[in-house]
């Protein structure tokens, strides 16, 4: 077993966690322009939806974050055993 695959298989991780924190920040700004435009007076049809996915971007957000501590306790174990 190689010494680099653990620590390759972390970064895999903190890679996965920052894309999933990432697309739900992309995403929430698409909700926010909706909401906006919604409060400017425009479709109010989209707006419920908006909400409601803005919602599920914060725990998609919440969920990338515990990914990443996760990932660095991990990590953080895999050097306390080497050392």
């Amino acid at each position: 077993m190689s010494t680099l695959a653990p620590a390759a298989g972390a970064s895999d991780i903190f890679r996965g966690a920052a894309n999933t924190i990432n697309r739900a920040v992309t995403n929430v700004s698409q909700d926010a322009a909706v909401v906006a435009s919604a409060a400017a007076g425009g479709d109010t049809g989209d707006l419920l939806a908006a909400l409601l996915n803005s919602r599920q971007q914060l725990m998609y957000t919440q969920a990338g974050a515990r990914m990443m501590e996760t990932a660095s306790q991990m990590l953080g174990s895999l050097l306390d055993v080497r050392a």
